[in-house]
């Protein structure tokens, strides 16, 4: 199909266009609207033009241009763009995705405070000290697979939070693309906020069992990111790592790795063990 052929030589656009429509669609849990594309057509022009200075390729224009008089399609319609996103999107979000929380993943907790005054205070997420391996563990994920890690936490309603945790984010992972970090206002579920809504094979982790509860009941693998301070009772039941771990990344990579698999492996074999059961149940009933 062409539009998958294409994929690689108009990614700069359809990342640009991705981002632009996603700005527009601010905090839609229910994903992007497209009629909003008709508005975004000559930025989506523009970046379009600008991608093809950079790689021109006349086959590939032509190419382009054919497939859309198949279709009665002009190249710069609605509904080519439409197709365009639609392909990308699939590419795109068909990968993993992983989502890290900051707070008491990325950044330590402080557990000595007594009143949450100090959370109001200029500089304070600014200066969380960080979790080391966390970070470190982060900027590999980064350098493996960057269109695949998000930014996934909570912020309260001081003025400073929300841009404290955007610069903090930028300094230590400038790779990071911005359009991924996804700060959500203190109350509201992380799951309402991901684009294109959690799919099975999205990884959130975490160190607070109530957004891990949620990611799993939308459908996403929950992964708990034990620290100092939050499994005293050991009451999650799941998949964890250790903020201590000097094999974090190894231990991150073996969940992603096994963890779908697993899971449909757990499926398939569910069935086949009750039909043994009743085959056995039988047999207790006629005294074997």
């Amino acid at each position: 199909m062409l539009l998958l052929d294409a994929f690689d030589r108009l990614s700069d656009l359809l990342e640009k266009g991705f981002s632009c429509y996603r700005r527009m669609r601010g905090s839609d849990p229910n994903g992007f609207n497209y009629d909003m594309l008709e508005n975004s057509l000559d930025v989506t022009r523009r970046a379009y033009m600008d991608c093809l200075e950079v790689h021109f390729d006349h086959t590939l224009l032509e190419r382009i241009e054919r497939q859309c008089q198949k279709k009665g399609q002009q190249v710069f319609s609605a509904d080519f763009l439409n197709d365009l996103m639609e392909a990308y999107m699939e590419e795109r979000f068909a990968k993993q995705r992983y989502f890290f929380d900051m707070d008491g993943v990325l950044f330590k907790f402080d557990n000595t405070l007594t009143t949450l005054e100090p959370l109001y205070e200029e500089g304070y997420f600014r200066n969380l000290p960080p979790h080391r391996l966390a970070v470190h563990c982060l900027q590999e994920l980064l350098t493996e697979a960057p269109d695949q890690i998000y930014i996934l936490s909570h912020y309260i309603d001081s003025p400073f939070a929300e841009r404290e945790k955007r610069e903090v984010l930028q300094e230590l992972f400038p790779s990071l693309d911005p359009h991924n970090v996804i700060l959500v206002p203190y109350g509201e579920n992380k799951t309402d906020h991901v684009p294109l809504r959690v799919k099975e094979n999205d990884f959130l982790i975490d160190d607070y069992n109530q957004n891990l509860v949620c990611w799993r009941d939308a459908g996403g693998y929950a992964i708990k990111f034990v620290n100092d301070i939050n499994d005293r009772h050991g009451s999650w039941k799941g998949s964890r790592v250790e903020y201590d771990d000097p094999e974090l990344i190894n231990s991150l990579n073996h969940i992603f790795e096994y963890a779908v698999t697993s899971e449909d492996l757990a499926m398939t074999l569910e069935p086949y063990m009750q039909q043994k059961l009743e085959v056995l149940r039988s047999h207790a009933d006629i005294g074997l």
